[in-house]
């Protein structure tokens, strides 16, 4: 993983993700909000999942899901459970942790299961990085 940087670039052109479906999991709904705000002009589909045993659910339905935005602290099955069980059914599908890192075991969790890190709070240069390089 990249070293983040705290500075924010304009995101200058916006790519269009029409055909893509991503999935955010987390348990305030607030945060699926801001992200689906945000990803309104790409015209992807923004699902969520207010748990991680709701994801994998979703996950087993066979649902199509291109990315999955994971939040860490959740009630019932936490990011870390449910990417462990996602990684294991789906290792194509790219898992972005949605942290604070404010635990150090986090952020070894996070390096070792995760295909990236979406720092909390969320911006429109970090999420669209994201967005292009797992898309």
């Amino acid at each position: 993983m990249e070293s983040k940087s705290c500075i924010e670039k304009p995101v200058s052109t916006i790519t269009s993700y029409s055909n893509k479906i991503v999935l955010v999991v987390d348990d305030i709904q607030i945060n699926y909000l801001l992200i689906k705000a945000l990803m309104k002009p790409t015209g992807a589909t923004i699902l969520w999942a207010n748990d991680g045993a709701k994801a994998v659910k979703l996950i087993d339905s066979g649902r199509k899901v291109d990315l999955i935005f994971m939040d860490y602290h959740m009630p019932d099955m936490n990011g870390h459970e449910a990417t462990l069980l996602i990684k294991n059914r789906k290792t194509d599908i790219p898992v972005i942790s949605q942290t604070t890192f404010t635990h150090e075991n986090e952020l070894n969790n996070t390096q070792e299961i995760y295909d990236d890190i979406l720092m909390k709070p969320v911006t429109s240069s970090t999420l669209f990085n994201i967005l292009n390089k797992h898309l």
